[in-house]
């Protein structure tokens, strides 16, 4: 990393070469008109996690491990460097996210994002990569799953200029709505959507803090591509991998940030 200091003020004469500041980078060549440009070693980015403290949380018999999905990163050199600090936030992310054994039954091991949720730098970390995938995917409409999808939804996209669209439970959303019924573990659900908050043809991002058998994600994809939509791809904060619900995406390409068994 580098921090560039520009001297707007005063201009300096033209100059051949820039000397180095107590020899920190190399002298680099310059033949310009134009404000003079010292570059300077920047120490290495700090982050606070004063407001929350993961370790305190209670994760009985967690088996959490991160991971990324790598083809979101491209094999140049550049992005070579970048991939520890990736992995680093995937960890930070990680490690943020609770488990609660029992939960809302007995033989549930809840997957907890609300302490995440608690750490800005770990909250801001999640959006960050997502938006880092999406941002030059010419996605269109960000559809958000009820009810966490409401959570992680309309940053991502705010931030890459895409419209938000909620995908909700029977009965919650005014107006004509257009809906799609899927499988529970024991009887079925609905998932409605309003009638012309998506257009034919509009690329579609579907997303959801978590996966785990894959139904409800399946159910948002069939209620979009009704209408004409192109979805693009769904993202989820976290897999249960055990479940293998992409494996009922029928090939939908399903891009998370952290797998548990």
């Amino acid at each position: 990393m580098f921090s560039i200091l520009k001297l707007g003020v005063k201009y300096l004469p033209r100059v051949n070469s820039v000397i180095s500041l107590n020899s920190l980078i190399p002298i680099v060549p310059l033949s310009v008109k134009q404000p003079s440009i010292f570059i300077f070693p920047f120490a290495k980015r700090e982050t606070s996690s004063a407001c929350f403290n993961p370790s305190s949380a209670v994760r009985t018999h967690r088996k959490l491990k991160h991971f990324c999905n790598m083809a979101a990163y491209n094999s140049d050199n550049h992005n070579q460097r970048d991939v520890s600090v990736k992995d680093d936030r995937i960890s930070r992310i990680s490690s943020s996210i609770r488990v609660i054994p029992d939960f809302p039954k007995p033989g549930i091991m809840f997957q907890d994002i609300t302490t995440m949720l608690l750490d800005p730098v770990a909250f801001k970390d999640t959006i960050d990569l997502f938006v880092e995938r999406y941002r030059e995917k010419n996605i269109s409409v960000v559809a958000g799953v009820e009810a966490r999808g409401f959570i992680f939804g309309p940053p991502i996209a705010l931030a890459i200029g895409a419209k938000f669209v909620p995908m909700r439970k029977p009965n919650k959303l005014p107006g004509a709505v257009i809906s799609e019924e899927y499988s529970l573990e024991y009887g079925t659900d609905k998932m409605e959507m309003h009638v012309g908050a998506v257009q034919t043809g509009e690329r579609v991002l579907v997303v959801d803090d978590l996966i785990a058998t894959g139904g409800t994600l399946v159910a948002a994809v069939k209620l979009l591509e009704r209408v004409g939509a192109d979805v693009v791809e769904c993202a989820c904060v976290i897999e249960l991998s055990d479940l293998k619900g992409r494996d009922r995406l029928g090939g939908k390409p399903l891009f998370v940030l952290v797998s548990s068994t």
